[in-house]
């Protein structure tokens, strides 16, 4: 090569520029322009390898030096922005303040609250909350509320007791060590690995499904599963006595409700026939759910799941069902409340659930048809976003479901254990309770959770009012919009049960629990706080027993002691002590 070849001239340029229609003076500094350049531009052929430059730039640029020159100067203008020192930008703006000016301002700044102090009738549920020394499980020791002994534990969800299974914490172990203890991403990205995959394949061969979804917690489950199918201007139909985080899935999708009462399927059947399909803006068909659960969280009763599929297909609406706290208890094998009535699951279009209560694991699941599934892997927020379920809590969850199918006359055999253990203590405690003027059972018999209330009548004596936080629904319809305020009563029955279970825990060495909910957060009304007595098989019929006896005993010396509204002055006085 030579370096003749290498020069650049002005040749098309100059004719570039005679076929315009520049003003001649605009022409001749162009002209000029480009001659200079290109003149200085050649002196890069007497630079080591300037030759193999000239020949890029023009070969890169058709011999156009006005684009090289534009592109030269774009690029040393990048390279001094990035090096340019930041402190140097706006430095006659910054305002410099004395010590004593600084002080001034820390001591005048007033940041707002994240939260709301906890007052001196909420700080008695802090000191009731039990501190457990060491795993929990159907025996506990309480570092806070007793002296170290074992204490009889009815508080806790894990209703098959698999948490404290040999061999899925093994397996745990084992995944742990060489995996860890975080996924470190969302699914999407490299936060899904083997036991996840298995553990998808796990859930729909024990549900008897197409494909499943899993999620890195419970709560989220519902909150992501269901914005992702219903969007604004699409009908759900809502039991009014859904969870919480349904309340809140619902809020999310901002999708028009229409609740009927608490698992009142005449009231479901007269809201279906008054609705009627319509079309939103886009002029797109509008999707219609009906939205429920298997056992009712709230109040512990078994849904009418016949009789809703019957009206669901009359209409022609998709189901949405929870099966948080039916899974791993009802049917023979505990697949929920499709199983106990012998519904096909393809008859319900979503179904979602808890890896937290019966499996002993965490996370949630979503399990249906393929499209459903694949759907969510693409348009559900906190799979796309959030971090996947820790690799061992995937495997803690498929050797639950070894440890459940493992069978005994064509029934599994812990469920067995559990459905028994349920029926013995509901009926126990129902003919126990029978004759009490206070306290009610309010479940279904086939709940692991048995909820306990205090009577309406008994209520009603004392000043207690029907309904607390959003009362305007009973009247409307409607959920709660703004945030709702802190109701002293609402405080003050929690206290009374609260006074139940402390003095079981001290005269029986037995731990219970109640109802948590924070009525800010409540979008629906609560009816009546409520005193659970969870049932899992690591307890016995004798457990059972040692909590029976004198049980109506402790209620009565309770309650008798708070008669008239009088007396509810006493107790918060009691309350602000405690």
């Amino acid at each position: 090569m030579s370096e003749s070849e290498y020069i650049f001239t002005t040749t098309k340029t100059t004719t570039a520029i005679a076929t315009t229609t520049l003003p001649p003076t605009l022409d001749s500094i162009t002209s000029t322009l480009s001659d200079t350049f290109v003149h200085y531009l050649n002196y890069l052929g007497k630079l080591p390898g300037g030759d193999y430059l000239l020949w890029y730039i023009k070969a890169s640029y058709k011999d156009d030096p006005i684009r090289s020159l534009f592109e030269l100067m774009l690029f040393i203008f990048g390279v001094r922005y990035f090096l340019m020192s930041k402190r140097k930008e706006n430095k006659s703006e910054l305002v410099k303040f004395s010590q004593r000016e600084i002080d001034e301002l820390i001591d005048d700044w007033n940041p707002t609250e994240l939260v709301e102090p906890v007052n001196d009738t909420e700080d008695w549920q802090l000191k009731s909350i039990p501190q457990i020394e060491g795993p929990n499980g159907p025996k506990v020791k309480l570092m806070n509320l007793t002296k170290g002994e074992n204490v009889l534990n009815f508080a806790i969800n894990d209703f098959l007791n698999l948490s404290r299974n040999e061999t899925i914490r093994h397996k745990a172990k084992d995944i742990i060590s060489t995996t860890g203890v975080g996924a470190c991403s969302a699914p999407n990205f490299y936060g899904t690995q083997e036991v996840h995959v298995r553990l998808e394949e796990d859930i729909s061969s024990f549900m008897h499904t197409d494909n499943s979804i899993i999620y890195g917690q419970d709560f989220i489950t519902s909150t992501s599963v269901l914005p992702a199918f219903v969007k604004r201007g699409d009908l759900c139909v809502v039991d009014s006595g859904v969870n919480l985080a349904i309340q809140k899935a619902l809020v999310v999708s901002r999708c028009d409700i229409s609740w009927y009462n608490h698992n009142d399927m005449n009231h479901l059947e007269s809201v279906l026939k008054e609705l009627k399909p319509g079309l939103d803006k886009q002029k797109q068909i509008q999707r219609r759910f009906i939205v429920t659960e298997g056992i009712f969280d709230n109040t512990g009763e078994l849904v009418n799941l016949p009789e809703l599929v019957k009206l669901k297909n009359q209409y022609k609406y998709r189901v949405f069902l929870d099966e948080t706290n039916s899974i791993g208890v009802l049917g023979d094998f505990g697949r929920g409340v499709t199983e106990h009535f012998g519904i096909d699951n393809k008859e319900i279009e979503i179904i979602v659930g808890s890896m937290a209560k019966s499996f002993g694991s965490s996370g949630g699941f979503c399990t249906g048809t393929k499209q459903m599934i694949h759907h969510q892997r693409l348009s559900s927020l906190a799979y796309v976003f959030s971090a996947s379920l820790p690799p061992y809590s995937a495997k803690v969850t498929s050797t639950a479901i070894e440890e459940i199918l493992h069978q005994k006359n064509g029934k599994s055999i812990i469920v067995s254990q559990l459905q028994h253990l349920i029926s013995y203590t509901f009926k126990n405690l129902l003919t126990h309770l029978k004759s009490s003027p206070f306290i009610e059972i309010v479940n279904d018999s086939s709940s692991p959770t048995i909820h306990l209330a205090l009577k309406n009548e008994y209520r009603e004596s004392i000043g207690l009012p029907q309904y607390y936080g959003n009362v305007e629904f009973v009247r409307t319809g409607k959920r709660a919009k703004f945030n709702n305020e802190l109701d002293e009563h609402y405080l003050l029955e929690n206290f009374i049960l609260q006074k139940i279970i402390d003095e079981v825990l001290k005269s029986k060495n037995i731990l219970l629990t109640r109802s948590k909910a924070l009525l800010e957060h409540e979008n629906l009304p609560i009816r009546r706080p409520r005193l659970l007595v969870l049932v899992n098989i690591g307890l016995t019929e004798n457990d059972v027993d040692s909590l029976i006896t004198g049980f109506n005993d402790i209620i009565n010396d309770i309650c008798t002691s708070i008669k008239t509204p009088n007396d509810l002055t006493t107790l918060r006085n009691e309350m602000i002590n405690y």
